[in-house]
């Protein structure tokens, strides 16, 4: 039995009664301008025809895969809404994106990850800060890839041209103010040392906050790692001596959770006896009892920025809006990282009976 032939686009656009360049256009999600008639000619002709585009045959001849990189650090809350919503911004533009996770920075992983990109000849590279070491990235960047950093420091120029970051220190800064102006007359940051610049970004922030009345106020640095959740519980408290109310602003909503809890088990009341102040506005911050103030993360503005730059580095066209917003950000930062605020969520963790 005779194989049949594949269709190719010569037969789209003659089935669906258009120029080749218009099924390109459509077939590669091209920002140009084209009646919704003429797209949905092109797409029921890809269906009838059973058509597939070459990607390695495009790729010879564009060099362009179409397919960019994102690498994170897992999964989970943020870092999930993440991916979503940066596939979306992708897709917007006509490219694929795969997702990778660090796997806790695991060398062997990481080189597959590696070994995999080269491999694909991704045409762009978005990574966060913690999710690949600098050496690695080098590897990428030395064969021509564009990369765009989010939430990570100190990333030297020649590797990336851009860090897209939330402003962890003006929010730890801000969190900090609001103890004080709230009563609190002894405040904590509860870190996790793993998180590495984010969790600096939190210190530096903290300590900032603080300012001139760092010699005044009760104040520590405590580490989930070194103490776990009880000990962080027992060095406020002991420090803290008779001193109340406590604010304890902590690295994430889960380890302020998981404080909360601790202080129900011992009979401390929240807010009464000791505020807190999370970070990432999970879900459950609204639904824990008490609710727990936090900060909300830039999400959709964060990826619009990040995949506009990366669009940019590519030489892709970005529309207007996409382009005034990011000039207007690019315009206020510092040095090659971008800096973007975060908004508190007031909740019961820190003052009782507000309107939620």
């Amino acid at each position: 039995m005779k194989k049949s032939k594949q269709a190719t686009i010569v037969d789209v656009a003659s089935e669906a009664g258009v120029s080749i360049a218009t099924v390109s256009n459509v077939i590669n999600r091209r920002k140009v301008p084209m009646s919704p008639e003429t797209i949905r000619k092109v797409e029921e002709a890809v269906v009838r025809l059973g058509y597939r585009r070459n990607v390695m045959a495009t790729n010879l001849s564009r060099r362009r895969s179409n397919e960019l990189g994102l690498i994170l650090p897992h999964f989970g809350g943020y870092y999930g809404r993440f991916a979503e919503k940066l596939e979306q911004r992708f897709h917007g533009y006509g490219y694929h994106l795969s997702v990778f996770s660090a796997a806790g920075m695991d060398p062997e992983v990481e080189t597959r990850h590696i070994e995999h990109l080269l491999q694909r000849r991704v045409d762009g590279l978005v990574s966060h800060g913690l999710a690949i070491s600098m050496h690695s990235t080098q590897q990428l960047v030395g064969e021509g890839t564009p990369l765009v950093i989010f939430n990570g420091w100190g990333w030297p120029n020649e590797i990336t041209k851009l860090a897209v970051n939330l402003d962890f220190a003006k929010a730890s800064s801000q969190a900090v103010q609001y103890f004080l102006s709230h009563g609190c007359r002894a405040v904590f940051y509860a870190g996790r040392r793993k998180g590495m610049g984010a969790n600096e970004q939190r210190i530096e922030g903290f300590l900032a906050g603080l300012g001139d009345r760092a010699e005044t106020v009760v104040h520590a640095l405590l580490d989930a790692g070194e103490l776990g959740v009880a000990g962080i519980l027992d060095e406020a408290l002991r420090v803290s001596g008779e001193l109340r109310p406590i604010g304890i602003y902590t690295f994430n909503d889960a380890l302020a959770l998981e404080l909360i809890a601790e202080c129900h088990a011992r009979g401390i009341r929240v807010p009464e006896e000791i505020q807190f102040i999370g970070m990432d506005n999970e879900h459950f911050a609204k639904a824990s009892i008490p609710s727990i103030t936090s900060f909300e993360m830039p999400v959709e503005l964060q990826t619009r920025l990040v995949a506009a730059f990366l669009m940019r580095q590519m030489g892709e066209e970005i529309d207007e809006e996409s382009a005034k917003e990011l000039d207007a950000y690019l315009a206020q930062r510092n040095g090659h990282d971008l800096l973007i605020d975060m908004e508190m969520v007031v909740r019961n963790s820190t003052q009782n009976e507000i309107n939620r």
